[in-house]
This record gives C-alpha cells, sequence and structure tokens, in this order.
C-alpha cells in the first residue's frame, strides 16, 4: 500500500503541529480529556496518552 498526501509539506511540519507529548512516551497528544478555566484566569487542560495511559496536567495563564 502507498501513503500519498494532498500536499507536499515540510517533515517539520507534518511532525506534530506544535500539540504537546507525553513526558512519558512522547507521543503527541491532540485533544485534552478537560479543559478548565477559572475566574483568575487559568486555563488547565488534563491529558491522558491513548499510547501508555500516562496523565498529566498543563495550566496556561492569562
Amino acid at each position: 500500500m502507498n501513503v500519498q498526501f494532498a500536499c507536499n509539506a515540510p517533515e517539520a511540519v507534518t511532525r506534530d503541529f506544535g500539540r504537546p507529548k507525553c513526558p512519558r512516551c512522547g507521543s503527541v497528544l491532540l485533544i485534552a480529556e478537560v479543559s478548565e478555566f477559572n475566574l483568575r484566569g487559568c486555563i488547565r487542560h488534563i491529558w491522558s496518552c491513548d499510547d501508555c495511559a500516562h496523565e498529566f496536567v498543563t495550566s496556561i495563564t492569562l
């Protein structure tokens, strides 16, 4: 089977799209399991890796 791409993008663009990686196995994560916003201006994302089931939290302060 041959894989064909719709465009010729550089490998750096198609690799991870700037998404977070699992700190345990390095897999690229696409969607957070939970996202929360509080009135202090903090957005918290809870992630779960599909490959190794590791869970971790990231946060952004606005």
